[in-house]
């Protein structure tokens, strides 16, 4: 008896991260909306990887911003300031949601994340790396990202990657003056 092998043709990186972003909800499809452009009209990958990171870096900032708002009501001006002046590296951000929430996020995510930013380190130092493998770390940036809006959703109730309309407003309960604000934000060791 004959036996025939039969070969799956082999998806490209690139071909992936176009299925992954299809799949997304419409909230990480906007909020990585240059993404495409980037791919398709810049004839290097590299300008693409910095942008998955600069998003990131940005959802990351913005979402503990919010936590804090939803959270506590502290001034919003002040709670921005706290927010901007934190020192959010590849490590910290976990320790901070948890110092503002409570609640730990899984390290499964920095094992997600870790070999993409390897790979951006090393094209922002100076070596090379090819498109297929930074491809595979802009692919891995939007799995990261998949997975942080829904340990968000389940442990606070939002999604940093997307709108974040109506997050931080609260009519029934007043920001905290700024005294308070401060009490509070010194506590959470903000300040």
């Amino acid at each position: 008896m004959l036996g025939f092998i039969y070969f799956m043709p082999k998806i490209s990186e690139r071909s992936k991260i176009t299925e992954l972003l299809d799949s997304l909800d419409q909230g990480l499809q906007d909020y990585f909306g240059l993404l495409v452009e980037l791919l398709d009209k810049v004839s290097s990958s590299e300008p693409a990887l910095a942008y998955c990171f600069q998003r990131i870096e940005m959802a990351q900032r913005v979402g503990l911003y919010a936590l804090l708002m939803r959270e506590y009501r502290t001034n919003s001006e002040m709670a921005w300031a706290a927010v901007d002046a934190l020192q959010i590296d590849r490590s910290s951000f976990g320790e901070h949601f948890k110092r503002i929430s409570g609640k730990q996020l899984p390290d499964s995510l920095r094992t997600k994340i870790k070999p993409a930013e390897l790979v951006r380190d090393r094209i922002m130092h100076g070596r090379s790396e090819s498109r297929a493998q930074i491809h595979r770390a802009i692919f891995q940036c939007l799995e990261y990202a998949q997975l942080i809006n829904r340990q968000f959703q389940t442990k606070v109730g939002f999604k940093p990657f997307g709108q974040l309309r109506g997050v931080t407003s609260n009519k029934a309960r007043a920001q905290l003056d700024e005294k308070i604000s401060r009490a509070v934000l010194g506590g959470l060791k903000l300040l």
